[in-house]
């Protein structure tokens, strides 16, 4: 797939957005006062990466997605283009994301989980593996199925009451 300039920006935004914090491990050699120090350190963990993954986001578009889409596709041996997820590959793709939620949301009301020793000491992991999980269920897993039916959630769709029945 031939992909644009703008989208090829967009992308390359994203990656600056997500190992910009890798530059804040420079700062505190560069001579400058605790509080510049502190400043440029947050920028670079906390403002900057989230302005380049909005701006990266607005410039790649939806080319930009299908591209990255493919070649994810393409390093899980899955065919290119589009085509309907079997029964089976759905549903591992619905088991993915309850997995995703059913983590995310007894994190939350088991706060105490945090405290389990191997938990404590891999947490960035298993944050970065549900995620995972949570993403391959529905671009790799759920197919153009499960795309379509996530975008008409967020789509808005007139609603028609039901006849009623006499």
């Amino acid at each position: 797939m031939k992909t644009s300039l703008k989208s090829k920006i967009g992308l390359g935004t994203i990656v600056l957005g997500i190992i910009s914090p890798v530059f804040s491990l420079i700062v505190p050699f560069l001579g400058l006062s605790k509080g510049m120090t502190a400043t440029i350190i947050t920028l670079f963990v906390v403002g900057v990466p989230e302005v380049c993954l909005l701006i990266g986001g607005l410039l790649a578009g939806k080319e930009g997605i299908q591209l990255v889409k493919g070649k994810i596709k393409k390093m899980m041996g899955l065919p290119p283009g589009k085509y309907p997820a079997t029964p089976f590959q759905y549903k591992i793709g619905i088991v993915c994301i309850l997995v995703w939620f059913a983590v995310t949301v007894v994190s939350g009301y088991i706060p105490n989980i945090f405290e389990v020793p191997f938990i404590k000491e891999n947490l960035l992991y298993f944050s970065i593996g549900t995620d995972i999980i949570l993403l391959l269920g529905i671009v790799a897993f759920g197919g153009n199925q499960m795309m379509k039916k996530l975008g008409d959630v967020f789509r808005w769709q007139p609603w028609v009451l039901p006849e009623n029945k006499k």
